[in-house]
């Protein structure tokens, strides 16, 4: 600064400049004052006009739909099912009527009979009530009693009360006395008697809000609304709704003087005035302090027969946001810019001959400094690209939170696997999108880790998006450049599968043992029943066949022989086959596991029925892993029949193709379960009672030799009869010759 004092002390000429500079500057600024009181009158009153318009407009639509619902309400009092409160058809008609007038705020129809004893109602959600009560009490039943008063409609001042989903609210009543005088086929003859009270129940926030809420005036400007009492029927401050108007403001700010808004609501708004005016604030969306605004209101004309009140619609906005000009002021302003800009030029068109020098220089200094902040600034972009990308396109969970678990940043897969976009998840809390099982959540892993400033690596069990995912996750701290850790950031890989499948593993392993098992243990018992059947054949030879000796032991013969084959049959069923065979005898397999099965179908009361067709083609599989497959969809079938049942197997032909069907009488399997009985693990049984692997096994042995397993079920709901249908479909095998055959006849075991 001390440079160009010294500078303009040393040049005369650019003092005589300087000074006329001043002088120009000077009347410009005076001009400018001058243009600007008179912009700010101007634009005020053709601002506070815009709003006037804006508050009549509402007020018209407000006084319209309370006459719309004073013609339903005494409409809905002319028809013949209110008046004689018709069983069955009165909540229809009021259903009706509810649903065309719920716009306008109605969230009750109320009909009081004549005594005051009894009501009938139907709310917003349909729901029909008759109750018993005293209602005779209340203003708006003694006064809709009083003869005068018939076709005219009570409105009540609007009051707290509880409106849509339980919410407080205000709620007013509109009511009109109904009597006899329709008719129809079952009262033929009107009896113009007093038969009770229709009313509205009419939710004054939605009534007004809907039309006044979208209201905007310039940027911010709003508007609200007070009734006959001065009570704020809606305000852009949700807790001034339902307040009285003259003190609500004074509680909130009480360092601050309304008096002037006081004295337009008394004087004018609440006597049904219209006008415009100004008055000081303390608030506006948010900001506070002490702020002056402009103030249109015009009168709701509501037409309440009880009462003379009117409501006021009011529009106001900060004066600071009039930013409109007329042509007058307009011209003067650029007159001003003019004289400010020759100034501006001539004092630019001196120092431009005599700093020539100066500033070429200072342009090359300043287009070096830019060149190299340009490719600055291109380097990190690039890098910060590079990085970007490869976070992006990693198929791993990658995410950083603060020392509170809000989400910082979080990449693609991340945001696409929890079903969020990345906008929606940042800066709210990660434990509400990953949910982990246990104590050891990623709220505490943070705090260990803010703590300790040690990396975490572990496996965790969280569920996102309603599924569960194993993760293997490390979370790493990020600090400044004080060693504070500030942030933490988690890459977490999805081995849900790999966990799955180890899980498959295990119980496939120990499925496996369980089997050797089994064949060990229908080994050794082999053994003492061959001992048995020796020792009473050898008796058999001391005792005459018709005595009670012998005939009690050829029945101990002829139970050990039964429990011999049994044990034979679940040998051979175990036994693993030297050669998985290509084709096999599909009838054969079916008798296999019919001859294991059939004493425990004795034992669990369940009747066997075949129809299995001659001569049955070989078919294309292995006939050990199919004696699996229908031994698991029996087993199923014995469960689902607690109790005892009908169990059909049936086998037959068609085209390419054997069908092996398995029909039981059980309880069926419900629509919700359905697509997920072939879903390794997954049983409906008891903990111990299964695996939830023989259908999952069983549907992948069929699929491998080119058939298919189609299940029908039904429940038993609607009075349908319950049942299950497995049907097995496996192809012929080649070479077979397409015979025309006939079924056999059942056959009952």
């Amino acid at each position: 600064m001390k440079k160009y004092i010294k500078y303009l002390a040393q040049k005369p000429g650019i003092r005589i400049v300087s000074l006329i500079i001043l002088i120009l500057l000077t009347s410009t600024f005076y001009l400018t004052m001058l243009s600007a009181r008179e912009m700010k009158r101007i634009i005020s009153e053709d601002f506070n006009n815009q709003q006037l318009a804006l508050a009549r407009h509402c007020s018209g639509i407000l006084s319209n739909n309370v006459q719309t619902l004073k013609r339903e309400l005494i409409t809905l009092g002319l028809s013949p099912r209110i008046q004689y409160v018709d069983t069955g058809s009165w909540a229809n008609r009021m259903i009706i009527s509810l649903s065309s007038i719920s716009d306008y705020g109605v969230i009750k129809i109320l009909l009081t009979d004549a005594n005051g004893t009894v009501s009938y109602s139907v709310d917003y959600t349909d729901t029909v009530f008759e109750e018993k009560g005293s209602y005779e009490d209340l203003d708006y039943f003694e006064w809709c009693k009083k003869p005068e008063n018939r076709n005219r409609v009570y409105m009540s001042a609007a009051k707290n009360g509880v409106v849509t989903n339980s919410e407080p609210g205000l709620i007013m009543m509109m009511a009109v006395p109904v009597y006899q005088v329709s008719s129809n086929e079952a009262h033929p003859i009107p009896t113009q008697q007093f038969s009770g009270i229709l009313a509205f129940v009419v939710d004054v926030g939605l009534l007004v809000e809907e039309i006044v809420s979208p209201v905007r005036s310039g940027k911010t400007g709003y508007a609200w609304v007070i009734d006959g009492s001065g009570t704020f029927m809606y305000h852009m401050e949700k807790d001034f709704i339902g307040q009285n108007a003259f003190e609500i403001r004074k509680f909130k700010a009480p360092h601050i003087s309304f008096g002037k808004i006081n004295i337009i609501q008394k004087t004018m708004m609440l006597q049904g005035k219209e006008g415009t005016s100004l008055y000081t604030s303390g608030w506006h969306r948010g900001l506070t302090g002490s702020m002056k605004k402009l103030i249109a209101y015009a009168p709701v004309y509501i037409g309440a027969a009880n009462t003379k009140w009117i409501w006021s619609v009011a529009v106001v906005a900060p004066v600071s946001e009039v930013q409109d000009a007329v042509h007058g002021v307009y011209f003067r302003q650029s007159l001003i810019q003019g004289a400010f800009t020759v100034a501006v030029i001539i004092v630019l068109a001196f120092f431009i001959s005599n700093e020539t020098a100066w500033r070429r220089t200072l342009e090359q200094e300043v287009k070096e400094k830019t060149r190299d902040l340009e490719n600055y600034a291109l380097k990190l972009r690039r890098s910060e690209e590079k990085y970007r990308f490869l976070v992006e396109s990693a198929d791993d969970l990658i995410y950083m939170i603060d020392r509170d678990c809000n989400a910082l940043s979080i990449n693609k897969y991340s945001s696409k696997l929890i079903g969020c976009r990345s906008d929606d998840i940042i800066g709210k809390n990660i434990s509400d999108f990953l949910k982990c099982e246990g104590d050891d959540d990623i709220c505490s892993i943070v705090e260990r880790i803010c703590e300790t400033s040690d990396s975490v690596q572990r496996e965790e069990r969280v569920t996102i998006n309603n599924k569960e995912h194993w993760l293997d996750s490390k979370y790493k701290p990020v600090g400044t450049d004080q060693d504070e850790v500030t942030a933490v950031l988690v890459i977490s890989r999805d081995i849900t599968e790999h966990k799955t499948m180890e899980d498959q593993l295990f119980h496939t392993e120990k499925l496996a043992s369980l089997g050797s098992l089994s064949a060990g243990v229908a080994h050794e018992i082999n053994n003492p029943i061959a001992i048995i059947l020796g020792f009473t054949e050898l008796l058999l030879g001391r005792f005459a066949e018709d005595s009670k000796e012998y005939e009690i032991l050829k029945t101990i013969e002829r139970q050990g022989n039964n429990c011999k084959r049994i044990v034979e049959n679940l040998l051979a069923f175990s036994r693993i086959p030297k050669k998985c065979t290509l084709e096999t005898h599909v009838a054969d397999n079916i008798q296999k596991v019919v001859n294991v099965v059939v004493n425990t179908l004795v034992t669990k009361k369940v009747d066997l029925k075949t129809d299995i067709e001659e001569d049955l083609p070989q078919v294309r599989g292995d006939g050990q892993q199919l004696e699996q497959v229908f031994l698991n969809i029996i087993n199923n079938a014995v469960a689902a029949m607690d109790g005892g049942g009908i169990l059909t197997i049936s086998a037959h032909r068609s085209d390419d193709m054997v069908s092996i069907d398995f029909r039981d009488t059980g309880h069926g399997i419900s629509p919700d379960d359905m697509d997920k009985i072939f879903e390794p693990f997954f049983t409906t049984k008891k903990v111990g009672e299964g695996t939830g692997l023989g259908l999952s096994v069983s549907y992948g042995i069929v699929k491998k030799f080119g058939g298919d397993i189609r299940v029908k079920s039904q429940t038993g709901e609607d009075g349908k009869e319950p049942g299950t249908t497995f049907s097995v479909l496996l192809a012929v095998a080649d070479g077979q010759n397409r015979k025309s055959v006939e079924p056999v006849g059942l056959l009952a075991y």
